[in-house]
């Protein structure tokens, strides 16, 4: 009953310079969203409601566990996060009961799978491929299940399980769906119905949880944190091996990055297909943790950044609930168990996300433990965009983003008049921007074109619903 009074006083409003704002500052987060008047309970953040004031308190901060820890025990460190990462997997695991796993033979959904086994969970392995052979990763995930002797199900993404005028996250406040999850979506649904189970765990963030960095940053925090030390020269050598850069590459590099000082990847616009002026009139506040703190070493700041980019990520796209989305990896204590392992760490060896290989070796196959590169599923991104471009090119050129000045249609034309090779990673862009247009059509139905308001008590009953589970987010310490 109290859901439908809050659907009877409030009137629902697409904020398009919120929109606009998301795609120019795609690495920030605010607890503003792409509905007028509904705002975010942001993870970590506490709701307070005192009479007629209503307020949020930060109750947790990824800022309080960069402890500038010195590892002079790798072992004692892979123990640590070992033992963190199985203990919160465990238990997630326990408390489930039948459960699908999404694996896709790359390090961090191996080491969720390895979890659930050593913790008595017996998943349902998944695993989707891409046709392009860059996207098929199932010889990966067959070694992976062969030694965790846990059964997998294996399938291939479709165009036709996708619909381009379907948002792919609908009862979000805000469009950051991406179409391709439509088709992984519909294959973990029936495969969980053959299963009976209602529950997924997947991967998402972890590349941000293990510090998955590629450059010469860890150089720049070593020096800072301990100085000219012999210990130094060892991480300029595993910079060097993870690059495949030259020495001189490298130290110029460093040297860069240590001039520039503290900087956030929050402040970084992409403006492909946006109008100049899109986005930039929003008086949003920026996201409290990605504030750059002086004297922290730059690396340890950008693994803080990352916490905030990855939150997206634990959201699901589906409002039915069909799957319940578990990313366990961003459980509280993992984030904090890495976060407070200095950059230097994570790159020991010459090998991205080494800590957490070193936690898991010997439990995972060698051939998941070594891999340093992985497909994904761009191909199929690809596919989707040449299967259905005349329809995103009508569902743009004509749709309410371009009406609403938010897109710019002479750049779209450009880019989808192009049938040759994809150039950078426009096709991605441009994914998000049609399902960006399918979710405010979404929301707008019953409206009136002209002023952009929408009606229908789904759209509130979805924005009060999501506000919701972030509000339980928040209160169970979880990012």
């Amino acid at each position: 009953m109290a859901t439908i009074g809050v659907v009877d006083l409030l009137r629902v409003e697409v904020d398009w310079e919120n929109i606009g704002f998301q795609f120019r500052f795609p690495n920030q987060r605010s607890e503003s969203t792409a509905i007028r008047g509904v705002r975010e309970l942001l993870p970590g953040f506490a709701l307070i409601w005192d009479g007629a004031m209503l307020q949020t308190e930060a109750r947790w901060s990824p800022w309080d566990h960069v402890a500038n820890r010195m590892v002079s025990d790798p072992v004692g460190t892979a123990n640590r996060v070992r033992t963190t990462i199985e203990g919160c997997i465990g238990a997630l695991g326990r408390s489930y009961g039948n459960m699908l796993a999404g694996v896709s033979g790359g390090l961090d959904s191996s080491i969720i799978a390895a979890a659930l086994a050593r913790a008595g969970c017996e998943p349902h392995c998944v695993t989707v491929a891409t046709q392009h052979p860059e996207g098929d990763e199932r010889h990966y995930a067959r070694q992976l299940c062969s030694a965790l002797k846990l059964p997998l199900h294996e399938a291939q993404f479709a165009t036709a399980h996708v619909d381009p005028c379907r948002p792919s996250a609908p009862f979000l406040p805000r469009p950051i769906g991406e179409p391709f999850l439509q088709s992984y979506d519909h294959i973990a649904r029936a495969i969980g119905d053959a299963q009976a189970t209602g529950t997924i765990f997947r991967g998402n963030g972890g590349d941000a949880v293990f510090c998955f960095m590629q450059n010469a940053t860890p150089i720049v925090d070593r020096l800072m944190l301990e100085g000219l030390r012999p210990a130094l020269w060892k991480t300029v050598r595993d910079v060097c091996r993870m690059t495949e850069s030259s020495l001189a590459t490298v130290l110029f590099s460093a040297l860069r990055k240590a001039m520039a000082g503290p900087t956030s990847s929050a402040n970084r616009q992409d403006e492909r297909f946006l109008l100049p002026a899109a986005g930039t009139g929003s008086a949003h506040a920026g996201h409290p943790w990605l504030v750059p703190r002086s004297g922290v070493p730059p690396g340890r700041a950008t693994h803080v950044q990352w916490v905030v980019r990855v939150q997206r990520f634990a959201e699901g796209n589906r409002h039915q609930a069909d799957l319940e989305l578990i990313c366990p990896l961003l459980s509280q204590p993992i984030i904090e168990e890495c976060l407070a392992i200095p950059s230097w760490a994570w790159v020991a060896g010459g090998i991205n996300r080494s800590a957490a290989r070193s936690a898991f070796a010997g439990v995972l196959p060698p051939s998941v433990i070594e891999r340093t590169v992985k497909g994904g599923p761009d191909a199929f991104c690809i596919e989707l965009l040449d299967a259905y471009r005349d329809i995103i090119r009508e569902q743009l050129m004509d749709g309410l983003l371009a009406a609403r000045g938010v897109i710019d249609r002479r750049a779209v034309e450009r880019s989808l008049s192009n049938l040759g090779p994809p150039r950078n990673n426009d096709y991605l862009r441009l994914l998000a921007l049609a399902d960006a247009e399918a979710w405010v059509r979404h929301w707008s139905i019953g409206a009136a074109p002209a002023d952009g308001r929408l009606s229908g008590p789904d759209a509130a009953v979805r924005s009060e619903e999501s506000a919701g589970r972030s509000s339980h987010s928040a209160a169970s310490g979880t990012t």
